[in-house]
């Protein structure tokens, strides 16, 4: 991170991406259970079995990211909003806040979901994050400090604990009319539900789908991915979660399916930056075996 950080300072934006494909180079040749997980995974998303091009292109351009992750952290206003190219379904947020229930934006590991919400906290907006606590202290700590100067809230999901004080602090940020952000491809905890995602089987984290129905704000899914040289912003219509007497889980089975074919057209847009550097797949086959074991022995 001192590295990337460094390289940001002294290198314009404008002269990174040499830099960047030089990096994915290594990558590529070094990390070979990496590369084999993307390549599993680009061949499903686009149904061919040539995507070695794809696979550069995905190490690539999370080098990019991780360029632009650290330069955003120091930039606000129309410097942030300069990593902007375009802009598309930027009023919906306004009209789902007008409802006064909040609104709950979700993404997949897509593009630069970073910049998302650092582009929403400097527009005035009051952001929670529900996240876990990343792996990496040091990546940890950096993102909360980053986080915290914005003003945007973090709300810490334990992968252990299926508690709800979460989901609860959530809901009363909902109550607040504030909005919520989460990510929803994958998950390391118990709340899951398998669902389809490009005709696979796959344990699908349902939080979204908890605060949609305690609190009744919409989710709507939003997607930065990177194009040319710089960054769109795009925000899809709600989807609300309807539950009746006796059908809670179906609600949101047919709500997060919905969500998930959304999912499905960008990433199938982008599917070099769908950032999962693993098998997902048979990944999701594993941990949804684990989450079933556990919830047997509870």
């Amino acid at each position: 991170m001192f590295l990337i950080n460094l390289l940001t300072f002294l290198v314009p934006r404008i002269l990174i991406p040499p830099f960047a494909f030089a990096t994915a180079l290594i990558f590529y040749t070094a990390a070979g259970r990496q590369r084999r997980g993307i390549r599993a995974n680009l061949r499903i998303v686009t149904g061919r079995r040539q995507v070695e091009l794809l696979v550069v292109s995905s190490f690539f351009k999370y080098a990019r990211n991780w360029t632009d992750i650290m330069l955003m952290m120091r930039l606000y206003g129309r410097r942030l909003f300069s990593l902007v190219g375009r802009e598309q379904g930027n009023l919906i947020l306004d009209e789902v806040l007008s409802g006064g229930k909040g609104a709950i934006i979700i993404s997949p590991h897509l593009g630069n979901w970073e910049l998302g919400g650092l582009g929403l906290a400097d527009r005035g907006y009051r952001l929670n994050v529900l996240t876990f606590r990343e792996p990496d202290e040091k990546v940890n700590e950096l993102r909360e400090e980053v986080r915290k100067r914005r003003g945007i809230g973090v709300i810490y999901v334990d992968r252990n604990d299926t508690s709800p004080l979460a989901i609860i602090e959530a809901v009363n940020a909902l109550r607040r009319n504030e909005v919520v952000a989460l990510l929803g491809d994958r998950d390391g905890s118990s709340h899951t539900m398998t669902l389809q995602l490009f005709g696979r089987p796959a344990p699908i984290p349902v939080g979204a789908a908890y605060l949609a129905l305690a609190s009744g704000a919409p989710v709507l899914p939003v997607f930065v991915p990177l194009e040319g040289s710089r960054y769109a912003t795009i925000m899809e219509p709600p989807i609300y979660f309807h539950s009746q007497h006796g059908r809670h889980e179906g609600a949101i089975r047919e709500g997060m399916q919905q969500v998930l074919r959304v999912f499905e057209r960008y990433i199938g847009r982008y599917p070099d930056q769908w950032y999962n550097f693993f098998d997902y797949w048979d990944n999701s086959e594993i941990k949804e075996k684990r989450c079933q074991k556990n919830l047997s022995r509870k």
